[in-house]
């Protein structure tokens, strides 16, 4: 599928006739116009941008919406802002659905502008989702401005250098906005929190879970220019388990690059070891293993050659179990997302993990 921009820079003031005067080019061509909702990207100008229109490119194949991507250049020692209008198509044919996309990139110093300029486009009568792009740790009024816009606040938590910062921030923001929240981070290890609530589903499994004295998850540590922070995925799995089984935090170390993180009730250890692997994205996990108490060994890894497949190991010291096997969604740019964009409401698991995350000691795990 193609993603074509017609670029045409011009005033603020000008931005609704250009795009009449673009779909009204269009008009005998087959080209659909289509909106559900309006999408606000807030993104700073870094090497993640490219990978944000990807993420772009992925949405409207799957839902067509009014784009508004807003670009922060702080280096920048000018002061400007630029806004150009022009339609996007996620696919090509003789007839394919056309959306609205706005850009306007930003000097820091004009940035409070923004949210006065991109008001009066936001289509009436349809939700606002905002992708948050930055850090929210960070103090700024504008990204605040643009929360107040929004139905739902989509998070990266790849855009901070501190996770127990991030969690406070985003708790922060949540008890303010009173809006719906969600984190691309989260959404992206939402098929092993659904293999394991898959294989732990029965009273006897859970207890059997509940008895665990160590456990192993193995992450993708390979860095690329979007993603850096690649244990992130890695936090927020044993995050979810030690929320879910009610463990309280006792400690955490780093022990080379391997992160330890100590529990008790029960008493455990957690290892978040990194690994390079070049099949599979950046921060995505390869593999949990879990030894509990009575020596029942629970291990769920990736197929080598198929790492979409994930194929489940359980033994005990009477028996072992033939191997089974769980098939998750193949890999896709901007898939984490469009899951956010689905959902509805905030995940209360999502709010106890960030709840646990904040009480982690700064610099421990990110």
């Amino acid at each position: 599928m193609a993603f074509n921009i017609m670029e045409n820079p011009i005033n603020p003031a000008d931005i609704e006739a250009e795009l009449e005067r673009i779909w009204d080019s269009l008009q005998g061509t087959n080209k659909m116009r289509a909106c559900l909702f309006n999408l606000i990207i807030y993104t700073m100008k870094n090497e993640r941008k490219d990978y944000l229109s990807s993420v772009v490119k992925r949405v409207i194949e799957r839902f067509p919406s009014r784009i508004i991507f807003i670009t922060v250049d702080e280096k920048s020692e000018k002061s400007y802002l630029t806004t150009s209008a022009s339609v996007v198509s996620a696919e090509e044919g003789e007839c394919s659905i056309v959306c609205d996309f706005i850009d306007v990139e930003v000097s820091k110093s004009y940035l409070e502008r923004v949210p006065f300029i991109i008001l009066p486009h936001l289509l009436p009568d349809l939700p606002v989702y905002l992708v948050f792009a930055d850090d929210p740790c960070k103090n700024d009024p504008v990204a605040e401005k643009l929360e107040s816009f929004a139905t739902r606040t989509i998070y990266d938590s790849e855009t901070t250098s501190s996770l127990p910062c991030f969690a406070n921030a985003v708790l922060k923001h949540k008890k303010a906005s009173q809006k719906e929240i969600a984190d691309l981070n989260w959404a992206r290890i939402e098929e092993w929190r659904s293999l394991l609530a898959d294989t732990f589903h029965t009273k006897e499994k859970l207890e059997c879970l509940k008895k665990a004295s160590s456990l192993e998850i193995t992450y993708n540590a390979m860095e690329t220019a979007s993603f850096c922070h690649t244990r992130i995925q890695a936090l927020y799995l044993q995050g979810f388990l030690a929320c879910q089984l009610g463990w309280s935090l006792k400690s955490s170390k780093k022990e080379g690059d391997t992160l330890i993180i100590s529990y008790e009730n029960p008493e455990l250890t957690i290892k978040l070891i990194p690994t390079k692997l070049a099949s599979i994205p950046s921060g995505r996990i390869i593999s949990l293993e879990i030894q509990t108490s009575d020596q029942k060994h629970f291990l769920f890894k990736r197929a080598r050659d198929n790492p979409h497949l994930i194929c489940i190991h359980v033994s005990s010291p009477d028996h072992c179990l033939m191997p089974a096997y769980f098939i998750f969604d193949r890999e896709e740019v901007g898939k984490s997302l469009v899951k956010e964009i689905c959902h509805k409401g905030t995940s209360k698991h999502y709010l106890a993990l960030l709840t646990m995350l904040s009480k982690f000691t700064e610099g421990d795990i990110c």
